[in-house]
């Protein structure tokens, strides 16, 4: 059966979903630094390391980011090619530790050379439906949890 698994290519649009749990989180984390009984200087503190992540939050969700992954096609065994938002093309493998379900996708990779591990998360909105089933298939019937031999 593995022979007649395709390959899926994953271009994912941006999720309104992400974007509204990104906001919801930090909203909710500015929230409760604001009420927290704390130190006027404790508060400032965390509220200045709240700023910053924000910023680095919202800078890696950015598709020109170099890190980020614009596009990946993952063969029926696993292998991967990954083309990040700086136009680099890697070569990767699917890891067995991606998770897929219904509303949330985790796809992480191992890079063939270098010791980043790129993340693609996906939530639902982000690719059709289609895109979506087929990639479970590949990752439950596929090759991708087999050695290399």
């Amino acid at each position: 059966m593995r022979g007649k698994i395709q390959a899926v290519t994953l271009l994912p649009k941006p999720s309104q979903k992400l974007y509204i749990w990104q906001l919801t989180t930090h909203t909710l984390a500015l929230l409760v630094t604001l009420f927290a009984p704390l130190i006027l200087l404790h508060k400032l503190l965390l509220l200045l390391f709240l700023a910053m992540y924000i910023l680095y939050s919202h800078r890696q969700s950015q598709r020109s980011n170099r890190n980020h992954i614009l596009k990946a096609r993952i063969e029926h065994d696993g292998r991967s090619r990954l083309t990040m938002g700086d136009g680099r093309r890697l070569n990767a493998k699917i890891r067995t530790d991606s998770v897929v379900t219904p509303w949330l996708i985790l796809l992480r990779f191992d890079l063939k050379q270098g010791w980043l591990s790129p993340t693609m998360v996906l939530f639902e909105d982000a690719l059709p439906h289609e895109q979506r089933r087929q990639l479970r298939v590949l990752l439950k019937f596929g090759g991708i949890n087999q050695e290399d031999g």
